[in-house]
């Protein structure tokens, strides 16, 4: 009776699957679908006219990879009123890596257009990142019937984001992550359409990048200097993983703070603490009265911006330890011989113009056109507004932080932030050019990673994308299929909708 109970309860969540509605997570502009529900056969051709594309040929094959191992092939006998065996793609900007490389950019254009029809889908796109967004988006609409055939409705799909900057930041400062899981994260970053890879590289408590300007940093300053270390070909490796997927990877070196790991190979780096004239033996943030500190940045910085590709890169600037700086003596006579009150932001933006300098110098732009990234979760509305007052274009994270786990439903907290509403005029929530979810390493590794941002990462996704969002009930069902749809692509997502499974797993 209990086994009867069991199977019975199996069979009807199955045949509820092949009923569904679609569940593109992020949710297309527009989709007119069809009530007509085609058979994919396994033989499906692939037709397009970019054969030096690289990234168009990469993605097809783990396109058809995907579409075989999360979905069985269909019999050949099928008898359905429509069969689809090819899939067309046009890039009307063409796509010819044959001379160079191309390299997702803030200004990549996204849109596409999916037409499902009697015998075919085609995918049309301006440029070969939206063709790449295309493909998502199929995956995502093929389900299996109950009797293990891929189905897809007919329809067709318009679509583009709403913002340009769709970041996920991971820290590996604090616990070191393998490549492998940085590799896991761009994957499911590009399957909800997610396009920065914001790598927060080092911090306090590690410095895993290895400099072949500088190896003593990561030397000393690694957790170890060959197992939790990215080395040049690891780093050159993983930049070419996430072009191929059309993510951009953004390092992020944080200074004047959060640089003690430094301090182990060169200490003179950091400014030494003090209480009452006397040393502690501690060290502080960087040490601005040292001319030496802007050199070794200067080689450091073009070490990194020839090394990595995006015109942006990340200079941190944010939690600096204002006491250390105010009872070194060396600095209080640098601040007067410079004339700078004893306003210790004061002295930090000094340090911050003196490094927008230095990386100026190699193509960065200077800071009046710098992005300012809010990060805070508390009042970061309030932040917004003074960046947004003074011109800056902005990112946010806000209360984006996937770090810790409340419980399964807490995705509704990231699904309602709007970064839009902030109380700024419509000319100052023009320069929101995006966000980011976080993932900050206190108490995240590999272990966790994963689980902890996805699917709710998902979330931050969709309200970055879609145009519109929808009411929490009604994503909830798309965001539970989603978890279904990465725990058949082997990734740990955790449920976020309470007790259930994913039926075709049985």
């Amino acid at each position: 009776m209990i086994c009867y109970s069991a199977l019975f309860m199996v069979v009807l969540l199955l045949n509820n699957a092949s009923r569904r509605t679609l569940a593109i997570v992020p949710k297309p502009t527009v989709y007119d679908k069809d009530s007509t529900a085609c058979n994919m056969m396994h033989t499906l051709t692939y037709e397009h006219n970019y054969p030096t594309c690289f990234i168009l040929i990469d993605s097809l094959t783990r396109f058809r990879l995907r579409l075989a191992s999360q979905h069985p092939p269909i019999p050949q006998e099928s008898k359905d009123k429509c069969i689809i065996n090819k899939l067309r793609i046009e890039i009307m900007d063409g796509c010819d890596e044959n001379a160079d490389k191309l390299w997702p950019s803030d200004i990549m254009n996204e849109s596409y257009n999916v037409n499902i029809e009697d015998t075919e889908i085609s995918i049309s796109s301006k440029e070969i990142w939206g063709a790449l967004r295309a493909l998502e988006t199929v995956l995502q609409m093929v389900y299996k019937d109950e009797f293990g055939g891929n189905m897809i409705f007919k329809g067709s799909v318009e679509d583009e984001p709403l913002f340009s900057h769709r970041g996920m930041l991971l820290d590996t400062g604090r616990n070191f992550m393998p490549v492998e899981t940085l590799r896991k994260m761009i994957d499911i970053m590009a399957m909800v359409k997610m396009n920065v890879f914001h790598w927060h590289i080092t911090d306090d408590q590690s410095f895993p990048f290895v400099s072949t300007t500088y190896p003593e940093l990561s030397d000393k300053g690694a957790y170890h200097p060959q197992k939790c270390t990215y080395d040049e070909i690891e780093v050159s490796d993983l930049l070419e993983y996430a072009r191929l997927r059309g993510v951009r990877i953004i390092p992020e070196f944080d200074t004047p703070a959060h640089t003690l790991s430094w301090g182990k190979a060169y200490p003179d780096l950091l400014t030494k603490c003090y209480y009452d004239s006397t040393p502690t033996g501690e060290l502080g943030p960087m040490n601005p009265a040292n001319d030496s500190t802007f050199e070794f940045l200067k080689n450091l910085f073009t070490e990194v911006t020839s090394r990595f590709h995006d015109k942006y890169i990340h200079l941190g600037g944010n939690e600096i330890n204002f006491g250390c700086w105010a009872r070194n003596p060396e600095i209080i006579e640098f601040m007067k011989k410079m004339e700078i009150p004893r306003k210790y932001h004061l002295l930090a933006n000094y340090y911050e113009s003196k490094l927008v300098e230095i990386v100026k110098n190699y193509g960065y732009k200077d800071y009046k056109t710098a992005v300012i990234h809010v990060w805070k979760a508390t009042d970061w509305e309030t932040y917004t507004r003074y960046a947004t007052t003074g011109k800056f274009n902005v990112i946010i994270s806000g209360d984006w932080d996937l770090s810790d786990l409340y419980n399964e439903y807490d995705w509704t907290k990231y699904y309602k932030q709007d970064i839009r509403e902030f109380g700024g005029t419509v000319e100052e929530a023009s320069l929101v050019i995006g966000g980011e979810a976080t993932l900050w390493g206190t108490h995240v590794d590999e272990t966790n990673a994963i689980t902890l941002a996805w699917p709710r990462g998902a979330a931050v996704a969709e309200r970055l994308w879609s145009q519109k969002h929808d009411t929490n009930e009604e994503f909830s069902r798309r965001i539970g299929e989603l978890q279904c749809r990465m725990v058949y692509n082997n990734i740990e997502a955790h449920p976020v909708n309470g007790p259930g499974f994913c039926p075709t797993k049985i």
